[in-house]
């Protein structure tokens, strides 16, 4: 059941390695961190013409950010964000879109971090000339490593630019042994989860989803359809949280300060507050580069004066746009569209409350420890069915 690849001890090693080599407040620092990042990433390239892409896609947002910035105050942003988002579609081989549009995938492989580079590169190019004016530093080295950073790259956390670079040029002070301990500590409880705890959810989940089909009756083949949800909504907790353990860990022990991306979210109360909980660097992201953007488009609109409406339209479609980043297929948008939905939900229901129920009756809602249980359980639920579409053929299952 516990699987540990080639990739991912060359992997452990790097990170494993990194205390070593990055905790020191030597002008080397970056180039070496730089040596590893390129290093660590080469391994993964394949073929010439995968090299040349990655180098293409990579390099552009910094060569073009400046220019981009500086014609017209900015005009042509929104052009160079939009023809990257047309490049990593096409990148990402995105299968329905290509079966309704016909779009023939040429390229043999897919480039691993794609989604997180998009993330990075969005954010440099908004605030280069923040950037500027501010006199952060801006050089190919600390681009690179920012975008190519090995902590980070796979599965987030997702950095802002301003915050990597002040992080990496703190001032480094000695490891006391609390921080040491705290780091290792970090480091082995991410290990159990990802390779005990993940591995053992995941077989489940894998298991009970393969034995699907031998269910004639409806009833039953619901009960397992929800055993499997419930191990797969585990597998991804520990797996994903796990990953960022390991690395948060080991960042510590070698100078980084990289940020929680999990505050218990099994332990929230409605979607919204899962989504304030579970992958909170993404949640910010999309906040601030689809949803924020996209409200004030729609309610500078003829049909803005509706509020409440625009704010459910612009969740619903910032969360679709969000399935859609996780992944290829039609699974991944019909889980966005779901967070999407109970986000609506979540927020139609408190707007009820603030207008229909009294005070005592709200304070009962959220103080009472059998109201807080069952929406705890209710939430936990949603988000497990609705998760069940991350990994897995669900729509190909269910139109059987």
């Amino acid at each position: 059941m516990i699987s540990i690849t080639t990739d991912s001890l060359i992997y452990i090693a790097f990170l494993a390695i990194g205390p070593f080599l990055l905790r020191n407040d030597h002008k080397s620092r970056k180039y070496i961190f730089l040596a590893m990042n390129l290093l660590l990433y080469l391994l993964t390239i394949k073929s010439g013409i995968q090299l040349v892409i990655v180098a293409a896609w990579v390099l552009t947002p910094y060569f073009l950010a400046g220019p981009v910035s500086r014609y017209r105050d900015g005009r042509l942003r929104p052009l160079l964000i939009a023809l990257m988002t047309v490049v990593f579609i096409y990148l990402m081989q995105y299968g329905f879109i290509s079966d309704l549009f016909h779009i023939p995938f040429i390229l043999g492989f897919k480039i691993l971090g794609l989604s997180y580079f998009l993330f990075r590169e969005i954010d440099f190019i908004m605030h280069y000339e923040y950037l500027e004016e501010e006199g952060v530093r801006v050089s190919l080295p600390d681009y690179l490593n920012y975008i190519l950073d090995m902590y980070t790259l796979l599965a987030g956390p997702i950095l802002r630019y301003q915050e990597f670079t002040e992080d990496f040029y703190k001032e480094q002070q000695p490891l006391d042994k609390e921080e040491i301990f705290s780091g290792i500590n970090r480091v082995v409880n991410g290990f159990l989860k990802v390779y005990v705890l993940s591995a053992f959810c995941g077989y489940w989940a894998g298991k009970w989803f393969d034995g699907l089909t031998g269910h004639s009756g409806a009833l039953t083949a619901t009960a397992a359809f929800c055993v499997f949800a419930l191990f797969n909504g585990w597998y991804i907790y520990f797996n994903f949280s796990g990953y960022c353990d390991i690395v948060i860990g080991f960042g510590a022990l070698a100078g980084f300060k990289i940020h929680e991306n999990f505050n218990r979210p099994y332990l929230a109360r409605s979607v919204v507050e899962f989504w304030n909980r579970h992958h909170i660097t993404l949640s910010e992201w999309i906040r601030d580069y689809i949803y924020s953007p996209l409200f004030k488009c729609l309610i500078s609109s003829r049909f803005g004066k509706n509020l409440h409406l625009m704010q459910y339209i612009s969740l619903f479609v910032t969360f679709a746009i969000a399935g859609i980043w996780h992944g290829t297929d039609i699974n991944y948008l019909i889980y966005g569209m779901c967070q999407g939905l109970g986000i609506v939900l979540a927020l139609i229901i408190k707007k009820f409350r603030k207008e229909h129920l009294t005070k005592e009756q709200n304070k009962f809602w959220t103080t009472n420890k059998v109201c807080i249980f069952v929406q705890r359980c209710v939430t936990w639920g949603y988000i497990c069915l609705t998760f069940s579409f991350v990994g897995y053929d669900v729509v190909g299952f269910l139109t059987r």
